[in-house]
């Protein structure tokens, strides 16, 4: 029967194991066996720059423990001296973990199965999970954009880690609202993985949303781009860690399986709508003074986001051309009749615009639309060859969207 192999704590060179630890090993006869004992922790273990220690089964963070840490297993965060906790086997789980008993620092599992990490950071629990073999991470309570925590091991900050930070919250795509000025996880694998992150009350995931749970996303730190960048990911209808995701406690998972090692960090962030106009309209000759055409202006969202709040978008009036509209739902005469939405919206007009407004409650579905109804007629006088724009324009903030760089359409109308 083989012992399982426990790499001692090392620190230059020479063995330390803390007095107050209290290990318990299983021994298994082959590495990745299915049955495993039962193994815990109480009260502080140090795994010291560039060690490692490995339990070959199942891990519970017994209650209890003494100290300034109870129950904390800490790790070596810096990049040139990394150690690890590593769970060997398939199907391993750790359970009781909180936050006054987790690794603070950097865990590693080897084996198949999903894992739930057990990281966190200075008194704060911040789990993760993954399923790939070799995947290793680390929880920073921390704001990426300083990306600064403390060093237990010596009561300082260490220096910004890991490497590549910081990771400025600013520096975001377009797709993203708002990125957690919290939290991030430090996870490295080579190996494609879902990748699960869990959030309790610290992570203030309802300040984050603006309380609307749906708008919450995984978001990485691309460092090609130097940027947060939405990852799809879906929150979680029962969390890995039990009961049902709410906006105090929960979860949420990749879409689809990634490599861990593409993006430098992860955190939570928001996703935000993002709105944009087209025009539909039977023919763009005016041939006549009184000539009138019909023509819908859609609204669409491509964010795949539920545009909520105020939503507002306005038409440039013309000199050559007068534009209508009616004031209650119908259907337009475009490409042989087209519902309109326009009793779901509130009109007005000055010299130089009329200003399209949403009434309250009226959202825009994720990757849907609204289409609002018009007509157009040539002014009598207006000379044969003059043509004129048709402005649509969505008023920046609209549905809550940040990106405004395609809220303009323009359809170029001609007097014939």
């Amino acid at each position: 029967m083989e012992k399982p192999y426990i790499n001692p704590f090392r620190m230059q060179g020479w063995i330390k194991l803390m007095s107050s630890a209290a290990l318990v090993a299983s021994i298994v006869t082959a590495p990745f066996s299915n049955a495993q004992a039962q193994e815990g922790s109480q009260g502080n273990t140090t795994i010291f720059g560039s060690a490692e220690m490995t339990f070959f089964g199942n891990h519970d963070f017994v209650t209890g423990g003494a100290g300034t840490q109870p129950g904390v297993i800490l790790t070596e965060r810096a990049t040139a001296s990394i150690s690890y906790l590593n769970f060997f086997g398939n199907g391993l789980t750790s359970t009781g973990a909180s936050d006054a008993g987790y690794v603070d620092g950097y865990v590693r599992k080897y084996g198949t199965g999903q894992f739930i990490f057990p990281t966190g950071d200075n008194g704060f629990l911040g789990q993760f999970a993954a399923s790939a073999n070799g995947t290793n991470g680390a929880y920073f309570h921390a704001d990426p954009t300083s990306a600064v925590t403390n060093n237990l091991f010596t009561g300082t900050n260490y220096p910004v880690l890991p490497a590549g930070g910081p990771f400025a919250t600013t520096a975001k795509a377009s797709t993203v609202g708002a990125v957690s000025t919290i939290e991030y996880w430090d996870i490295n694998g080579a190996t494609t993985t879902p990748i699960t992150l869990t959030w309790d009350t610290g992570s203030d995931v309802t300040t984050l949303t603006g309380g609307t749970l749906s708008k919450l996303i995984i978001v990485g730190w691309n460092t090609a781009l130097s940027q947060w960048v939405k990852i799809p990911a879906t929150v979680n209808v029962t969390s890995v860690l039990g009961g049902a995701s709410t906006l105090t406690a929960g979860s949420i998972t990749t879409n689809a399986s990634i490599v861990p090692n593409t993006y430098s960090v992860y955190t939570l962030g928001t996703q935000v709508p993002d709105l944009t106009p087209t025009t539909d309209i039977d023919g763009f000759s005016f041939p006549t003074a009184g000539t009138s055409k019909d023509f819908i202006i859609n609204l669409y969202e491509i964010n795949d986001v539920l545009a909520t709040g105020l939503i507002r978008f306005r038409i440039t009036k013309l000199s050559a051309f007068n534009i209508t509209y009616p004031t209650t739902s119908g259907t337009s005469a475009v490409f042989g009749g087209t519902a309109n939405e326009n009793g779901n919206w509130d009109f007005t007009e000055n010299a130089s615009f009329i200003t399209i407004t949403a009434k309250a409650g009226v959202t825009i579905p994720a990757n849907g639309q609204a289409a609002l109804g018009f007509n157009i007629t040539r002014k009598p006088g207006v000379a044969s060859g003059t043509a004129q724009n048709i402005t649509a324009t969505i008023i920046s903030g609209s549905g809550g969207e940040v990106f405004f760089g395609n809220n303009q359409v323009i359809t170029t109308v001609t007097a014939n």
